[in-house]
């Protein structure tokens, strides 16, 4: 699935099985998604589309508006 940087836009292709583990291991605010950082700036990501496993779904245009 694709996360985007939210400081350069590069995107970041990241295997769906990668998210959905670091989701299942995540006790944090189930309204923020999967988290990683940038390989090109360190800046935070943001996944264009993704239904987590509790059933929020995160895009991209909501955060980049």
């Amino acid at each position: 699935m694709t996360y985007i940087c939210l400081q350069c836009n590069m995107a970041e292709a990241i295997p769906l099985n990668v998210v959905r583990n670091f989701d299942a291991m995540d006790n944090g605010d189930p309204m923020v998604p999967p988290q990683f950082a940038c390989e090109e700036c360190g800046g935070g990501m943001y996944p264009e589309y993704y239904k987590g496993l509790h059933g929020y779904e995160y895009k991209i245009i909501d955060v980049k508006k």
